[in-house]
């Protein structure tokens, strides 16, 4: 879905995008007991051992295209402004959930008030919701 969303929006062409997913594992017992389940069959890593797997993943990406985007995708809101944080003076990096979601609903509030003629001091905004783009 996201590269499609780059190819056709930003002009990215496929051969330059590269799904990567950090199977972490999860906590989910009826996961870990299905036998049809393909994800890692271990209790999700967390603390030192989590941080470790994403600093090596951002070191080997770093060493491999120094120049890549790395885009977060359901990083979930307990880890992804510390990423957001740690990393974005170092990797250009972007979190969907967060920045994505920011950016399109300030597109909605600009494009409303341009309409309407008026300014966004003068609206008030009601955050609805628990994403990570509206405890942000």
């Amino acid at each position: 879905g996201k590269i499609l969303l780059y190819t056709v929006v930003a002009g990215v062409h496929p051969d330059e995008c590269m799904p990567v997913c950090l199977d972490v594992g999860t906590d989910t017992e009826s996961l870990l007991a299905d036998p049809k389940y393909c994800g890692l069959r271990q209790r999700r890593l967390r603390g030192a051992m989590y941080e470790e797997l994403i600093a090596e993943f951002f070191s080997a990406m770093k060493a491999w295209q120094p120049h890549t985007l790395v885009q977060f995708e359901d990083f979930g809101n307990t880890n992804a402004f510390d990423l957001l944080r740690k990393y974005r003076d170092v990797h250009c990096c972007f979190n969907d959930d967060i920045q994505g979601t920011a950016c399109i609903v300030l597109a909605g509030l600009l494009a409303g008030v341009r309409i309407t003629g008026g300014s966004l001091s003068q609206q008030r905004f009601l955050f609805l919701g628990a994403g990570e783009a509206g405890t942000g």
